[in-house]
């Protein structure tokens, strides 16, 4: 049978520098397992979508993208709308995606598993002209992803995560909202608002228990003027995906979201964060080839 033609894109800093050991090491790893693989680095942050464009227009067949979520976004944003398809070699600190998509967590299984995966065809979201895999939402998961960089590199990835939305829960207030989901408007204050298209977010936070990658709909979540104590209660649910309780946070299946702010806030795209004064959010449906399961 026909190798397909693979290209890996590494972000050197991901996985606490393992990326950049990787970019000289990981054609001969993969190799064990059957597949060949040509090897980038990705020269700077933001650059993963030109390389992963340029990839597509040499004919590579699949792309790998060699980090976590932030990179697998980077590199999505090339191959969007094409036929190349996006795998994974997920090495950063949430690897919420990849889970979503059923990868293994032990990296020696990663060769073995693209070796064996098949092509599926998914959703994304766009917000703000820029498409994401996962979720992007702004509010306290925004607020908490600017404390989880830096909670992360101290004590690890997933307890980066339940430290950062602490202090998240202990400092932050709900913030003034004007919301449209499918035509539909909220106005108040909210504590977050986050459209998923995966699961989970913050490293295994099962925020959207139901959400589907493929069913062409969003799960918005919507925590409206919650108190700390029950953001605290939400906060011990939610790995178990039992928050939404239809009151004070609820769940809204749709397609598109627009978000007016009085006041610029951090919003967050896959862990990757930047201030906003708005957010325009649309449903791509079946838009992207991913290897998976």
């Amino acid at each position: 049978m026909r190798r397909a033609r693979s290209l890996a894109i590494v972000n050197p800093a991901a996985g606490k520098g393992l990326g950049a050991k990787l970019v000289a090491t990981l054609a001969a790893e993969l190799a064990r397992s059957g597949l060949s693989v040509d090897v980038v680095k990705s020269p700077a942050p933001g650059e993963g979508a030109r390389l992963a464009s340029h990839a597509v227009e040499d004919g590579y067949e699949q792309v790998i993208a060699v980090g976590g979520d932030g990179t697998a976004m980077e590199v999505a944003n090339g191959l969007v709308g094409t036929d190349t398809a996006l795998a994974l070699y997920p090495i950063g600190s949430g690897n919420d995606f990849s889970r979503a998509l059923g990868y293994p967590r032990g990296r020696k299984r990663f060769g073995a598993f693209l070796a064996s995966a098949r092509a599926r065809r998914i959703d994304v979201g766009e917000v703000n002209g820029r498409v994401f895999l996962n979720a992007a939402g702004v509010g306290i998961d925004g607020y908490v992803a600017e404390r989880v960089l830096a909670a992360a590199r101290v004590v690890g990835p997933t307890l980066g995560y339940f430290v950062g939305a602490l202090v998240g829960i202990a400092t932050y207030r709900p913030r003034q909202m004007r919301i449209v989901i499918d035509g539909q408007v909220r106005e108040g204050p909210h504590m977050m608002l986050a459209a998923c298209n995966g699961t989970y977010f913050g490293s295994g936070m099962r925020v959207a228990p139901n959400a589907k990658l493929d069913d062409g709909m969003f799960d918005v979540i919507v925590g409206g003027d919650l108190g700390r104590w029950a953001s605290v209660v939400a906060l011990g649910k939610i790995y178990r995906g039992s928050h939404v309780d239809g009151k004070k946070i609820i769940a809204i299946r749709a397609t598109s979201l627009d978000v007016e702010l009085p006041e610029a806030l951090t919003m967050q795209a896959d862990g990757e964060v930047e201030r906003t004064s708005g957010l325009r959010i649309r449903m791509r449906p079946r838009s992207l080839t991913v290897l998976a399961r």
